[in-house]
């Protein structure tokens, strides 16, 4: 005779499966051989918070392990993870060790991943906001990062960055390594740094904001991958064919006039291919750094953008003033981007976001 039915126990907390990791749960599917339970809260339908038990870790180190054992409940963290980001700087498994050592200094890991069709970066790091997660984490090129910082700003929201892309210059620039194992024990270590944005035309850079033949650059490069071939045709003659422009730059109430054909606003000492273009501008300093070219043809651009290739930095530096709104105007339509996005024409202002984002470095 069967003994009488007891009620059924309450649920348990449910936490996501780590890739590469033992499920931890008795009697969970994985126990008995079914699939691992995905960890993308998108796919699941509700939250998953990670809730240690003090078990035995054969895979970890005896320090981590007693770290672990140690955890009840840590700091929630959302994980944003760009699976197409370039993997110059890392090595396969490094995502699933730089998971680990974060779970181990008490951070609660919440996966979720960006798509060719959406979510992006910055989707994921406003849900995250608005969930209430202290920190988010970013793991991708400059590309996956930017947005997501961008979404962080003036927020409560800390941000962690685990280099997976090609270049990293917001990175590099903020002193993290570029190792994605070194960062996530950066991470870990949860030293805050107040970094600098800025911002033109409502649209946020922490890179650069270029005008002039820069600009026309990006612009024929966002059309072209548009498929509007005729206008980013016109971009490409536009570069080709352009003359020094007359303008006048105001930076804090100062103004200078000057015949040029590019112009650099920066935040991040790196720019496009980790070029050094102003090798001391810092992103904590509350300032951002005007490099001015003046009396230089495009040849002799190119031939300075050669010289930082070669050498790491620039022969002959530009002239470069400092400040926290610059005012730049011009009698002639010259094109302005943002990190690569097109942001108009001048005349156009740009301020400094002085400490906007707070980041572990």
């Amino acid at each position: 005779m069967r003994p009488p039915r007891t009620a059924a126990a309450p649920p348990r907390s449910r936490r996501a499966t780590l890739p590469g990791e033992p499920d931890l749960r008795r009697g969970s599917p994985e126990d008995r051989g079914g699939r691992m339970r995905s960890r993308d809260r998108s796919r699941s339908g509700g939250p998953s918070p990670l809730r240690w038990q003090k078990k035995e870790r054969p895979d970890l180190a005896r320090g981590a392990r007693r770290a672990l054992e140690r955890v009840t409940m840590g700091e929630r963290a959302l994980l944003i993870v760009n699976p197409a980001a370039g993997q110059r700087h890392a090595e396969d498994g490094d995502l699933a060790e730089c998971v680990r050592l974060l779970i181990a200094a008490g951070f609660e890991i919440d996966r979720r991943e960006t798509g060719a069709d959406g979510p992006t970066s910055a989707d994921l790091a406003k849900a995250g906001v608005a969930e209430g997660f202290p920190v988010v984490i970013v793991a991708g090129g400059d590309g996956t990062v930017a947005p997501a910082a961008a979404a962080l700003l003036e927020t409560n929201a800390t941000l962690g960055i685990l280099p997976f892309g090609s270049y990293m210059n917001i990175a590099n620039g903020l002193g993290i390594p570029l190792k994605p194992i070194d960062a996530a024990r950066v991470i870990a270590e949860r030293r805050v740094k107040r970094a600098d944005a800025g911002e033109v035309a409502g649209k946020v850079f922490f890179e650069t904001c270029g005008i002039g033949l820069d600009a026309d650059a990006f612009g024929a490069a966002r059309l072209a991958e548009r498929r509007r071939w005729r206008p980013a045709f016109r971009r490409v003659v536009r570069w080709a064919t352009a003359s020094p422009q007359r303008v006048d730059i105001t930076v804090d109430g100062k103004t200078e006039r000057h015949r040029v054909l590019q112009i650099l606003i920066v935040n991040s000492p790196y720019y496009g291919w980790a070029f050094p273009v102003v090798p001391k501008a810092d992103m904590t300093d509350g300032l951002l750094d005007v490099a001015i070219f003046p009396r230089k043809g495009r040849l002799d651009l190119i031939r300075w953008m050669i010289e930082i290739w070669r050498h790491g930095r620039p022969g002959k530096p530009p002239r470069l003033l400092q400040g926290k709104v610059i005012d730049i105007a011009s009698p002639e339509s010259v094109p302005v981007h943002a990190d690569g996005q097109i942001a108009g024409r001048l005349p156009v202002t740009v301020r400094c976001c002085e400490g906007a984002l707070r980041v572990f470095a």
